[in-house]
């Protein structure tokens, strides 16, 4: 009998082809496994903000078509809702995490989630901006100020030494953006760093504006959340000069025998060049086909090599963590970005812990849709 998926599948108005990235693969992992008899259903759920939408798309695929296990792109709180589904069914639901949420509720038996580990990562990039006791401006955009990543930086350049000396938080309409405020703080606030959180079209428009001011905005080392990083969008961002360090889960730079097979399979199945999606989609493969084969339970403490090196599922948590890499965007050719891998972060079980328990107190906001979906 073959092997039933559904997929709950996001939009993007940045990505238009995320959720088309994932499926391609998802498909192409389980096709290099030998697995050629599966079959996919797929739902779209918009941008992931409408939950009892992903509830009852979710609750169809496991009550009505009967499919063997979901994989679902979720935010942690939008996955939360869906949470009751897998022990009703008593099928597995494999969430595929951009990793920019704290957890309200312990992930229960089921329940999976392949994380990129944003938290980690910012709190990652934190400790580089203020090593050494440095006084740190904070650049965020007004998309990422509803996510908890400028929260983690905080935590991290703290645990260096450092502190925030100012905040910029850009506004999100491109007809209104602008860096005046930004250039004053670097005039007057007596930064030695710069912490900067940009994603999506924001990212292209913060590095624009840098290039337009000239030196004086890039005089100081800027140190990146990983979205920053996302190379389809950097590629396309003029290079403003100056010295850009970055903390990513992944790049097409990391080197091992997984990411040289995972790389040529997309290339030569999909004639272009992998991106983080299909890596979310080819992780979700490699987890699928396990399931098939050895049941949901053996994923708990189960670790595989993916091509952003040994991912580990922790079984306390149900979510991965994994390796993540220092990076540098630099100019490339035309005078767009680029990235350069310069070295691997290993991430261990505590610090994987650590980082979600240090979570803001009392009540925090944030956005409803998912991660990278607008």
């Amino acid at each position: 009998m073959a092997l039933k998926i559904g997929f709950l599948l996001p939009r993007s108005t940045d990505y238009p082809r995320m959720g088309f990235d994932m499926l391609d693969g998802l498909k192409c992992r389980l096709k290099a496994a030998g697995h050629g008899d599966v079959q996919f259903l797929t739902e779209n759920i918009g941008y992931g903000e409408d939950q009892k939408l992903s509830y009852a798309k979710a609750e169809k695929f496991l009550m009505e078509d009967a499919v063997d296990m979901l994989i679902v792109y979720s935010s942690q709180m939008n996955a939360e809702a869906l949470y009751p589904l897998a022990n009703v069914a008593g099928q597995p639901i494999i969430f595929l995490d951009a990793g920019m949420q704290f957890p309200n509720e312990k992930v229960p038996e089921l329940c999976y989630h392949i994380s990129l580990q944003g938290l980690n990562a910012c709190k990652q990039a934190g400790k580089m901006a203020g090593k050494g006791g440095r006084k740190v401006l904070m650049a965020s955009s007004f998309y990422e100020g509803g996510y908890a990543g400028p929260f983690c930086s905080v935590k991290g350049l703290e645990e260096s030494g450092g502190a925030v000396c100012a905040n910029f938080v850009s506004v999100h309409k491109i007809s209104e953006f602008n860096i005046d405020i930004y250039l004053g703080h670097l005039e007057n606030a007596g930064a030695e760093s710069v912490m900067a959180h940009f994603s999506i079209y924001l990212c292209d428009l913060f590095m624009k504006a840098l290039k337009a001011a000239g030196g004086k905005a890039v005089g100081l080392p800027f140190y990146c959340g990983p979205f920053m990083g996302e190379e389809q969008m950097l590629e396309q961002a003029p290079y403003p000069g100056g010295e850009f360090h970055v903390v990513m889960p992944w790049a097409r730079g990391v080197e091992n025998a997984a990411q040289t097979s995972f790389l040529e399979m997309i290339k030569k199945e999909k004639n272009k060049e992998a991106n983080i999606f299909h890596l979310l989609g080819w992780e979700a493969g490699i987890v699928a086909a396990r399931v098939a084969s050895e049941g949901a339970g053996s994923l708990k403490g189960w670790r595989y090599e993916s091509p952003r090196g040994n991912v580990t599922f922790h079984p306390e948590t149900n979510q991965t963590y994994a390796p993540l890499y220092k990076a540098m965007i630099v100019a490339n050719g035309p005078g767009n970005c680029k990235i350069e891998v310069k070295g691997t972060i290993a991430i261990n079980a505590d610090e994987h812990i650590k980082v979600q328990i240090e979570r803001p107190e009392g009540v925090v906001s944030g956005w409803k849709n998912n991660y990278l979906c607008i």
